[in-house]
């Protein structure tokens, strides 16, 4: 058992996360080259990563022909098709970010160059690496509560969540990324999939911008925050950023030392300085998506932003038993019809990178078995990944016609 060669293409929260369990872990991986554009990026990179070369132009990079076994790509969603199939085309098996692509011609276009290169794509559907929910899909492939019958499940996003990427941050506007459904909840259409375990036959779904819009702006409210004299706004960014969990997304937008006076003064006139009713946006801030499934299964996923905290939650409605869990928990009660209730208390001691409840730490060590050879737990690949988003794309296309019922890949 060897390291794995991994090269990061996209030096910013997520290519940090693999850089540094290469770093951790370095019996499993190897770091051979980081591919990234942007100055201060490649500042950082070359701090923490003296002896690792990195290229400001991916074409460098490949004209260098580096072997690799796997190449991270976490560029932003609208440039993985290009950055996708271009190392593929090179012969590199990838492990992707989510989203696939930001639309589903795309996404199918890099599906094909898959084949067309025999190439092995793992898209970073981290939720189902995670013990809460890998300990689910244990459970249910045990038998112990039965066949699955229908799922109710939840992301509830978080108020500052949402205001920071989906009103202010990059993910916006769909023009310029990609529906909420799929931006932030391919995940989830993603796990949904992967519990029942059959195939999403149609989708209904609604949802609206209802509140993150000119009809809530208070009277008198300015365009910016910091000119504004809605001091007590719950969305005011200066409170968001300097005084709640906001306080994790300054890097979006603070260069330099990461302290309360730098923070106002990149903040100040910043996108994320702009009034939350004020923006550019137009995604959703809620949305229900109810899925029917091969063999009369089905499944309902509600999303809002209107959470204190940030959350999933999952019910299972299965012929012996029904089980609930709330992931930030790691608990999942199982509820026996014929017995006592039973409690499983997750375990996640040993993650020790990233983030999403161990996600990350263990997606990496199925990574690592899988280009080993080995059978690993979670493993899939885009073929089964394109499904999750073919149900997001069917899900905005039925929100954007009144509900109307889409039939997936018609």
């Amino acid at each position: 058992m060897e390291p794995k060669k991994l090269v990061v293409f996209g030096y910013g929260a997520r290519g940090h996360i693999y850089a540094d369990f290469a770093k951790k872990y370095p019996e499993l991986f190897t770091l051979v080259a980081i591919i990234e554009n942007n100055p201060e990026r490649i500042k950082d990179a070359e701090n923490n990563y003296k002896d690792i070369p990195i290229f400001s132009d991916y074409h460098d990079f490949l004209k260098r022909k580096m072997a690799a076994d796997v190449v991270a790509i976490c560029t932003q969603d609208a440039d993985h098709k290009e950055h996708a199939i271009a190392m593929m085309d090179a012969g590199y098996h990838l492990l992707l970010e989510k989203p696939i692509a930001n639309n589903e011609e795309d996404c199918k276009k890099i599906y094909e160059a898959s084949i067309k290169n025999n190439s092995r794509v793992i898209v970073c559907h981290v939720l189902r690496y995670s013990p809460f929910y890998s300990t689910i899909k244990r459970i249910i492939d045990e038998g112990k509560i039965g066949e699955v019958v229908s799922i109710q499940a939840s992301e509830n996003v978080g108020y500052y969540h949402q205001a920071h990427s989906f009103v202010r941050g990059p993910w916006k506007n769909s023009k310029e990324s990609s529906p909420m459904i799929l931006a932030k909840c391919c995940h989830d259409m993603d796990i949904i999939r992967y519990l029942i375990d059959e195939k999403c036959i149609s989708v209904n779904s609604y949802g609206s911008l209802l509140f993150f819009n000119k009809e809530h702006a208070p009277i008198g409210s300015a365009e910016y925050c910091s000119d504004c004299k809605c001091k007590d706004c719950i969305y005011n960014a200066q409170h968001l950023y300097l005084e709640t969990d906001a306080k994790m997304f300054v890097g979006y937008f603070t260069n330099g030392e990461i302290n309360n006076q730098n923070i106002l003064k990149c903040l100040k006139h910043s996108d994320y300085d702009r009034c939350v009713f004020k923006s550019n946006n137009d995604v959703v801030d809620h949305e229900v998506t109810i899925m029917n499934f091969a063999n009369g299964k089905t499944a309902c996923h509600t999303m809002a932003a209107f959470s204190k905290d940030i959350y999933r939650d999952i019910k299972i409605y299965a012929t012996k038993a029904q089980l609930i869990g709330l992931m930030e928990d790691n608990r999942i009660e199982i509820k026996y019809f014929n017995g006592e209730n039973e409690i499983v208390d997750v375990d996640i001691s040993k993650a020790n990178v990233g983030g999403h409840n161990g996600s990350d730490y263990f997606m990496m060590n199925s990574l690592y078995k899988t280009l080993d050879g080995e059978k690993a737990p979670g493993v899939t690949y885009l073929d089964v990944s394109l499904e999750s988003h073919l149900i997001c794309f069917a899900a905005e296309k039925s929100r954007t016609n009144n509900g109307m019922t889409v039939f997936i890949g018609k």
